[in-house]
């Protein structure tokens, strides 16, 4: 995975852990064929980080619908994200009663893959986005579709990875 080397190349030295965290957590999971690398994009988009999008989109190890699906995914966390945080912060009976009335027809299809792809890419959005509601509600969701824990763990370990990533490239200029 040729990407991946770019992404390393950009981390210096004194984040040393996490350029060799990026080879082991997506070129070495436990997810099927290339759904690591499609968390590992859902999870760049919620980051914001442009550079490591594009180097993780432009890969051509994900098909064209699952690329659309993990940025249908993590457009629709960036937006969920902040809403259900909001609904639990205010702590009102009311307000936890009354529907969003949010926008989500892309979860009607999946964004165009399957169910199980779709909330996988979704939970590492909502991992970096740090929504407990989210978060739960996915993994729940995921392991009801027959994922393990180990599997669960590697998207979290996806997710915690690239937003390290982001973090770094971003300081770095990047």
């Amino acid at each position: 995975m040729e990407f991946l080397t770019s992404i390393k190349n950009s981390i210096p030295d004194y984040a040393k852990d996490i350029r060799l965290n990026v080879d082991s957590t997506i070129a070495r999971s436990s997810l099927e064929g290339n759904d690591a690398v499609a968390v590992a994009l859902a999870a760049a988009f919620a980051t914001k980080n442009k550079t490591l999008i594009d180097l993780i989109k432009n890969s051509g190890h994900i098909a064209p619908e699952e690329v659309q699906a993990a940025m249908t995914a993590a457009a629709l966390m960036g937006m969920n994200n902040v809403w259900y945080p909001f609904v639990e912060m205010a702590d009102d009976e009311d307000l936890k009663s009354q529907g969003a009335q949010l926008r989500m027809n892309a979860y009607a299809t999946n964004g165009g893959v399957d169910k199980r792809r779709f909330e996988m890419y979704a939970l590492a959005a909502s991992i970096v986005g740090k929504c407990h509601f989210c978060v739960k509600s996915h993994f729940d969701l995921l392991r009801k579709e027959g994922m393990s824990t180990t599997q669960l763990r590697d998207v979290g370990r996806i997710a915690a990875v690239i937003n390290a990533a982001s973090q770094v490239m971003a300081a770095e200029g990047l």
